[in-house]
Formats: C-alpha cells, structure tokens, sequence
C-alpha cells in the first residue's frame, strides 16, 4: 500500500515521520480481489474557533472524538467502540508530533466502550484506528487520519474546516476538503482489482484576487484550479491505484498559498 506524503503540513520532518508511522503500522492491501469498503469512513472538522471533532468507522467499529484548540495547543478526548459480534475487537491510537503516542485504548465485546483523555500537543494529531482479531495482537483492517497542527496556519480553526471520506457502496466513495478560500468535492470507484477512479470538482469560496486548486494522486496525478470568484473546475482520472491524497489549496495574490490534505485508503 503506498502512503501519502503531507504536503498540506509544510513541514518536511512531519511528512517523514507521518509516513514512517503509517507505513509500519498498516499492512499493505492485498491485490487479489476487489477490495469492499462498506463500513469504512473517516472525518473531522472544526465546529468553534477553539475546538474541532473527529470521527471513524470500521466494520464492527467507532471512534468519536472532540479536541480544543487554544491558539495551536490542543488536547483531546473520545471514545472507542466496538460494535458487532464478530469475534473482532476496536483499537485506537494516538500520536502529536513532539509528544509521542499519547492514547492507545482496545475495547473487545459488542456493546463494550473505552474513553480517553490526552496531554496537550500543538504539532498535528495522527489518528489510527483498527480492527483488531481478538485475543491476538493482529489487526485485519485499519486506517489512519491526519489532523493538521493550526500552530502556523490559523486559517484552519475557521469553523467548517476539515475534511472527511466515506463508501456510501462497497466499491463507490465519497469525499470532501474544506479550508477558507477553497472546498474540494469528490466521488470515485474501484474499476479493476487495483484501479480506482476520482471525479473531482474545486470551488473558489473567497471572494479576494487569488486562485483555488484541487488535486489528487495515486500512483497517477489530476487537477484541476479556477481565478474566479465563485468559480469552478472539475477534473477526472480513472487509472489511480492503492491510497489516494486528495488535495485543496487557495493562493491569495499578494499572499501565501495553504493547503489542507486527505489521505482515502484502499480498503483490505
């Protein structure tokens, strides 16, 4: 499985250790049958300028959570579930950059909960979730999700900022990217055994002199931008394979460009 590179964070020793993390901790999806993501889903968002909520599903697992954000130093609690009878059990953990892992709950029993309360971090906020086979240490399905540090970008604590993926069917996803100035909105579908498809549209939400842009690669890269002031672009490919980073950036003209990133696993 091929894990995605950060840009969004803009610091490069953040992108390398995401990527190291990720990359031990999730096993590579097998490419011997269509892959089914129904019950996979991922999300978060800020609903305050101080605080935001995050949220992920499995088969058979949630996960909620809500974090506070005072000027990019955050903390978090939430909630690990697992639910179904299944002889599976729920994982979560959590890593902040220049912290550590700072949660790791495993929940076993349909019905059966845990909570967990966190130390303060400001460096981003790496979500992992599992579906654990009980009574052993393997996890059969997981993924991860990104929470970009605020510390340096402010401009995420605007409410309505986040991102989020979902499969509304086996094989057909959705998914969206929100930041100030920009909103990317997509839907693909696995095609072939490892191949899947994105179809893309970026809206220019600012009403400023500046330009918005949406991309997304997975082995192959499309994109698309539009100037205009609540104009839109849409862009289409069909051959990705393995992970998909979905991208949404605005570029003031007399400003810096900002960019916020999605990780949309391929399912195992």
């Amino acid at each position: 499985m091929t894990h995605p590179r950060w840009r969004s964070t803009g610091a490069t020793f953040v992108v390398a250790l995401v990527t190291a993390l990720v990359a031990a901790l999730l096993p590579a999806a097998p490419a011997l049958a269509l892959p089914s993501g129904s019950g996979w889903s991922a999300s978060w968002s800020y609903y305050h300028p101080t605080a935001y909520q995050y949220a992920g599903t499995l088969p058979g697992v949630r996960l909620t959570g809500y974090a506070t954000d005072s000027s990019g130093v955050s903390s978090t609690v939430g909630t690990i579930e697992d639910t179904a009878n299944d002889s599976r059990c729920a994982r979560v953990l959590l890593y902040a950059n220049g912290v550590g892992y700072i949660a790791d709950r495993t929940t076993c029993g349909n019905g059966s909960h845990l909570t967990y309360s966190t130390v303060s971090y400001q460096q981003g906020l790496l979500v992992i979730v599992y579906r654990m086979v009980q009574g052993t240490s393997t996890h059969d399905k997981g993924f991860h999700l990104y929470i970009p540090p605020s510390l340096s970008d402010s401009q995420l604590r605007a409410v309505g900022t986040g991102a989020s993926w979902s499969y509304y069917a086996s094989t057909a996803f959705q998914y969206s990217i929100t930041r100030p100035g920009v909103r990317l909105t997509g839907y693909g579908a696995h095609q072939y055994t490892d191949q899947r498809s994105s179809l893309n549209t970026v809206e220019k939400t600012a009403t400023t002199l500046g330009c918005a842009s949406g991309r997304v690669t997975g082995g192959t890269t499309t994109s698309g931008s539009t100037c205009a002031n609540g104009g839109s672009a849409s862009f289409t490919r069909f051959d990705h394979t393995n992970n998909l980073e979905a991208s949404a950036c605005y570029q003031p003209t007399l400003g810096t460009q900002r960019c916020l990133a999605l990780n949309i696993p391929e399912p195992w």
